[in-house]
């Protein structure tokens, strides 16, 4: 053989061994796992308010508390999932050629309890409290319980306790993997201050025991022996939805009360450069003439970062800080229309004519090996005070109108 028809036999077999091994490629089963998340949870978030007395008490400091010092707690959970919890595994292969059960005593106890972390209250009462007839249930058995979901405080597989039978049929292998269903959720809690207002949000999360499940799988392959291997891309997962460009609400029916307004406002150092890090504040201002109640109904703003230059499709490093009681939230990168969203959650009244700093974005340089990204941001207000009509100021408003630096002069808005 020559050496040119060598070197073709060479290349004919590897061209060979590459559609072989491209074909085993493209067999393999792709896979997602997600966190099951219970059909009867409410729109989130829930907001619970444990109050240490039954009625508010004047404060030196605040002429209109909203909450006792020192005794009041605020929690607000934006995330619940229903997970399975393993503790152990039982298996067997059946090589007969009849029925066999699968079953085992257990050998040694196991459990889950009630876990709260974060919470700031540490009484009986407020968070891991035992329900009874004399004290006020915890605030984990009172969230479980607005979502439909009840719980025990500890949950438990004993020694001696028989897991199955279960049949498995000849040539196959059964699996049983006993644990524990919990409950998830995940959110922030504050505290009442000395003047009578809520603190920055600090992480909170609850895990709550609700039964004892057996999870259990026959099979005669190998390749479909249980494991995390999930199922197809869910539709809905990372998926955020901006409402920049979108209409403002019909407010034709609504009973508006002109004294309501809030107008947002953003700033930065005079110095911050287009495309490059810096940080950007929001702030919201009382325009109306009554003072501003977020208590009745969710007063939330979206805060949009999308892309005016650069390339399209590429998200920008950009982490949120959180002041006066609000929570600011990311809710993801929105790749189509290249959006960064945040939502920000206001737990304090505003008084008329007063300004309050409610969050900032820290934007990391924009530079990247596609190019350079420049922003822009817009503010929509999407939940406001009963009566609160006006959507002017308030509504997809962006950053080249809003944005100023830190000694008033205007801004470009171009982040």
């Amino acid at each position: 053989m020559t050496r040119t028809s060598r070197a073709a036999a060479f290349l004919a077999a590897a061209t060979m061994a590459l559609t072989v091994g491209t074909g085993i490629a493209n067999a393999e089963t792709i896979e997602h796992t997600y966190p099951e998340t219970p059909k009867l949870n409410p729109k989130l978030p829930i907001v619970h308010t444990y109050h240490g007395s039954d009625h508010l008490r004047a404060n030196v400091l605040n002429p209109e508390p909203v909450c006792n010092s020192g005794e009041d707690f605020r929690t607000t959970v934006y995330k619940v999932t229903d997970n399975f919890t393993p503790a152990g595994t039982i298996s067997t292969t059946n090589t007969s050629n009849g029925t066999i059960p699968l079953t085992q005593d257990l050998n040694r106890t196991q459990s889950v309890s009630l876990s709260v972390n974060g919470g700031y209250a540490q009484t009986t009462s407020a968070n891991l409290g035992v329900k009874d007839d004399n004290s006020e249930a915890g605030i984990s058995h009172e969230i479980a319980s607005n979502i439909g979901a009840d719980f025990a405080y500890e949950l438990s597989w004993t020694a001696g306790q028989t897991i199955g039978p279960y049949d498995v049929p000849a040539g196959h292998t059964g699996e049983a993997t006993y644990g524990f269903r919990v409950l998830h959720m995940s959110g922030v809690q504050q505290f009442c201050k000395a003047n009578g207002t809520w603190s920055t949000p600090t992480a909170w999360s609850a895990l709550a025991p609700m039964k004892n499940e057996v999870q259990v799988s026959i099979y005669d392959d190998p390749a479909d022996a249980p494991r995390d291997k999930g199922g197809p891309e869910h539709p809905e997962f990372n998926k955020v939805e901006p409402v920049r460009g979108t209409e403002a609400p019909d407010f034709s029916d609504v009973e508006a009360n002109e004294a309501l307004d809030l107008e947002p406002r953003l700033t930065t150092a005079a110095g911050k450069s287009e495309g490059f890090a810096g940080v950007v504040a929001l702030r919201v201002k009382n325009v109306g003439t009554e003072r501003y109640d977020v208590s009745q109904n969710p007063v939330r703003f979206r805060v949009e970062v999308g892309t005016v230059e650069g390339p399209e499709g590429v998200d920008r490093l950009n982490t949120a800080g959180r002041f006066n009681g609000a929570h600011v939230q990311d809710l993801g990168f929105d790749k189509a229309s290249s959006t960064r969203v945040f939502e920000v959650t206001l737990s304090n009244p505003i008084d008329p004519g007063q300004e309050v700093l409610l969050g900032n974005l820290n934007f990391g340089d924009g530079n990247t090996s596609r190019g350079r990204i420049i922003n822009d941001i817009t503010v929509t207000q999407i939940g406001r005070a009963a009566g609160d009509t006006s959507t002017d100021n308030d509504w997809n408003v962006n950053s080249a109108d809003i944005t100023y630096t830190d000694g008033g002069k205007k801004h470009s808005g171009r982040f």
